[in-house]
């Protein structure tokens, strides 16, 4: 077996990684805003700062050894940002800040992995309309 000249840089796949996490949370930030945003009924204000969490989340869960490509942790992206808004519409709504209505008590009962194989399936179709159009 022979070893190749060429000496891989660990910084240009670190790199790498890093584009690609960023390409495909930023290709699913329209997604999960409009889950935040008009499903859980976040502030924009609100939904903005759980989002940067969400990067950093997202980030972190791609980067660890063993780890899916970040396209293929898409669907763990969105669980997590449907256990995000729900944890911290649970909070906002139990402590008396804000008010609540049926809709979003029925939401809030859902399990965060229902609620995103529902978006799943938008991002699915979305996919497929982009992929269909080149």
């Amino acid at each position: 077996m022979e070893i190749s000249d060429e000496v891989l840089d660990p910084s240009s796949v670190a790199n790498a990684a890093e584009r690609e996490i960023r390409v495909v949370f930023q290709e699913t930030l329209g997604l999960i805003h409009i889950a935040l945003v008009a499903h859980y009924g976040l502030h924009d204000s609100e939904a903005t700062e759980l989002e940067k969490d969400l990067f950093l989340w997202f980030r972190r869960f791609c980067l660890r050894p063993g780890s899916r490509s970040p396209r293929q942790s898409r669907s763990f992206l969105l669980v997590a940002s449907c256990q995000f808004a729900r944890e911290y519409q649970k909070y906002v709504v139990g402590s008396g800040v804000r008010e609540t209505d049926e809709r979003l008590r029925t939401l809030l009962e859902r399990e965060p992995a229902d609620v995103a194989a529902d978006f799943n399936r938008s991002l699915d179709l979305i996919t497929f309309r982009q992929s269909t159009d080149v």
